[in-house]
């Protein structure tokens, strides 16, 4: 088990050391200290998600509220932070998921050799049913 671990720390490092991992932190950053386009983000973040979940439970959508994110829609995209951001957020999340698609379905052969504690072994996790 320790082996895989070790793996996964070495792949959350390779991660955090991707071009696409530092400039997402470098503009999560920027986004919190700018207090006008912390702030755009969060009322746009917000009403995107009130009309999302508005639409699900079946319910109708007022003109006003369609008005409302299409003023902040036009706002967020006048925000040359903001717009960097959900792009590199959107690529970011894209690496992540992609990552998890390979960890439930890798290609090749399992690795069956590994330090995994099997049964019978006293004081030791079992792992394997």
């Amino acid at each position: 088990m320790e082996e895989i671990l070790a793996k996964a720390n070495e792949l959350g490092l390779m991660i955090r050391g991707s071009e696409i991992y530092t400039r997402f932190a470098e503009l999560s950053q920027k986004i919190d200290s700018n207090d006008e386009a912390r702030v755009l983000l969060e009322e746009f973040v917000q009403k995107s998600n009130e009309l999302s979940e508005k639409e699900k439970a079946g319910n109708p959508i007022e003109v006003h509220e369609k008005e409302e994110i299409t003023v902040l829609s036009e706002k967020v995209a006048a925000n040359d932070i903001i717009k960097e951001f959900i792009a590199t957020q959107t690529y970011y999340y894209n690496l992540v998921i992609m990552v998890q698609k390979i960890i439930n379905d890798p290609q090749g052969d399992p690795i069956t050799e590994s330090k995994i504690v099997k049964p019978g072994n006293p004081g030791k996790i079992i792992t394997n049913f």
